[in-house]
């Protein structure tokens, strides 16, 4: 039977999966960069569009349609802890991806575009004086980027586990 509160359901999570679906595989696409730097320009900016065109703004509208989910189901926020603990952690996992890695996202590209583009079959250009290999800025922020990636991946995990598990309650709608 049609109700609001599926129709609210069905609304987060379908804008869940397209927002956080791709997070899931930023990783295996960064791996295009490692294994052949010429492609770093190219896999950032794949990266950081996904990230600016799809997650972020699927996860701005989110929280609205868990506010109707709320709201619908008649949900007493504060006897659900587990829904209290997904908010909070769901609001540091947004400013966090929105705030620094998205930040550092976009400086990568900014970087990257900077930097004179190898010819083919040449390793990426080092810095005067520097070991062959991105240079070392490059290289500290696709380490701070990689960091920031598992961090938002375990945090989104837990929130997928909460919401799916819903220890002590359930939405009933």
């Amino acid at each position: 039977m049609w109700s609001w509160f599926t129709f609210w359901l069905l609304l987060h999570v379908l804008t869940a999966i397209a927002a956080f679906g791709p997070v899931f595989a930023l990783p295996f696409i960064s791996n295009f960069a490692r294994r052949d730097p010429r492609n770093a320009l190219v896999v950032s900016e794949i990266l950081h569009g996904i990230e600016a065109r799809i997650t972020i703004p699927a996860a701005v509208v989110m929280p609205f349609f868990g506010l109707a989910l709320i709201y619908t189901a008649h949900i007493d926020l504060w006897k659900s802890e587990w829904l209290v603990i997904s908010i909070v952690l769901y609001v540091i996992t947004f400013f966090f991806a929105l705030l620094v890695q998205q930040r550092n996202a976009m400086r990568m590209v900014d970087l990257l575009k900077s930097m004179p583009a190898p010819g083919p079959g040449e390793p990426m250009a080092p810095i005067a004086g520097a070991a062959q290999g991105p240079p070392p800025e490059v290289a500290a922020l696709a380490k701070r980027l990689q960091m920031g990636g598992a961090l938002l991946t375990v945090m989104l995990t837990a929130i997928i586990v909460l919401m799916v598990w819903q220890p002590g309650g359930a939405f009933t709608g």
